[in-house]
Parts: C-alpha cells; structure tokens; sequence
C-alpha cells in the first residue's frame, strides 16, 4: 500500500506541474461580456414595481446621490 500511495502523489504531482506549463488560462473578459452582464437600473425591467407613496418617501434619497 505504502509504495502505491506514494507512486500516486508522484503521479498527481508530475500532472499538476505539466498542466500548469501548458494549461490555458482563462479568457480575458472582452467588451461583449461586460455588455451582457451590465443591466440598466430601470426598476420596470426587473420587474419591480413602486407606488407613488414608496417613491415620495425614497426620491431625496436617490436625488441626493446623484
């Protein structure tokens, strides 16, 4: 068992060295990705829906901001 065990981290070791010499690394993020993730703050495409008392109550809030 003992010499099984060890033959195995060897084998794992010597795999993990050569996939890391010519593993590939993960795309860079391009202007297309950024495109699809990025979402307006309009709350009527989320689906969200806000009364005119719940606006009156929050709109200094988000004016200040601003």
């Amino acid at each position: 068992m003992p010499s099984r065990t060890k033959k195995n981290s060897f084998l794992g070791w010597l795999t993990g060295l050569l996939l890391s010499i010519r593993g590939k690394s993960p795309a860079k993020p391009g202007d297309e990705d950024f495109k699809r993730l990025d979402f307006g703050t309009s709350t009527q495409h989320l689906g969200i829906r806000f009364t005119e008392k719940i606006r009156d109550v929050f709109r200094f809030r988000w004016l200040k901001k601003h």
